[in-house]
């Protein structure tokens, strides 16, 4: 076997690279549009710090 590859798998290799490219951009635009337009929540009547002390406690939760 060459070292060389073959246009089949140079044509794979560019199809698997755009496909990674496709899905990292959409991930970026989904995250910037999450936080332009639909990460605001309705106000839940809890102070600064008892929404803090929420995030933590999920946040502990998560990573047991």
């Amino acid at each position: 076997m060459s070292g060389h590859m073959t246009p089949e798998q140079v044509s794979n290799l560019v199809t698997i690279g755009a496909l990674i490219l496709v899905v990292i951009a959409l991930r970026i635009a989904g995250r910037w549009a999450w936080n332009k337009w639909l990460s605001d929540v309705p106000d839940d009547g809890l102070t600064q710090e008892e929404r803090d002390l929420r995030l933590v406690q999920r946040h502990k939760a998560r990573n047991r």
